[in-house]
């Protein structure tokens, strides 16, 4: 199935880092940041929103302290945070995120064929405008995945080398994740059909 990436991708490397690697992230040659910690304090601090001007961030929302994935949340995220969207593993999360017009990234974890099809399922309720998949070295489910839904796929997790990079491009990835700052400004070609 084609789908659109529903942000900018120059390079379709996305910095996973701690809010203490954000700057580094922010000087790389990843189109965009995925936070995976924090606090609600620095989130609407002034340093953190200039921040956010230079590269679009994507907060995961389950891993801030200070806030629960209610709809409340939602909405202070959205008004006072203003990040380019959101990652959760939490359907209720996900789809409060829909109704306050907040992109919200869904984070599935497979560990077999019963998770391969929960997730598909669960995509399906959920109506994230991307899927965060992890392992992202399982290229063959990133395939199955792509085949099923019509959400752009964001490989994520055990991604170290470039040549892993590559094959979940192959395979279908729209976007890569990673925490490994050594990939951080690897560039990744994609293939002419999906261009």
């Amino acid at each position: 199935m084609e789908s659109t990436f529903p942000f900018p991708l120059d390079n379709p490397i996305i910095a996973a880092c701690r809010q203490d690697r954000i700057t580094h992230a922010i000087e790389s040659r990843a189109s965009l940041i995925l936070l995976m910690n924090g606090t609600i304090n620095r989130l609407v601090s002034p340093q953190f929103q200039e921040m956010s001007q230079s590269k679009p961030i994507l907060v995961h929302i389950d891993l801030v302290r200070g806030l629960s994935g209610d709809r409340e949340a939602i909405q202070f995220i959205r008004d006072f945070v203003r990040p380019a969207g959101i990652v959760s593993t939490k359907s209720s999360t996900l789809r409060a995120a829909r109704k306050e017009g907040l992109p919200a990234i869904q984070r599935v974890f497979l560990i077999d064929s019963m998770s391969l099809d929960l997730s598909i399922e669960s995509i399906r309720e959920n109506g994230p405008v991307a899927v965060e998949l992890m392992p992202g070295i399982a290229t063959e489910a990133i395939s199955q995945i792509k085949n099923a839904v019509d959400v752009p796929i964001i490989a994520a997790g055990l991604i170290q080398r470039k040549d892993q990079v590559q094959r979940a491009i192959d395979a279908g990835a729209d976007a890569i994740s990673t925490s490994y700052e050594e990939l951080w400004n690897t560039t990744v070609s994609h293939p002419a059909s999906r261009r």
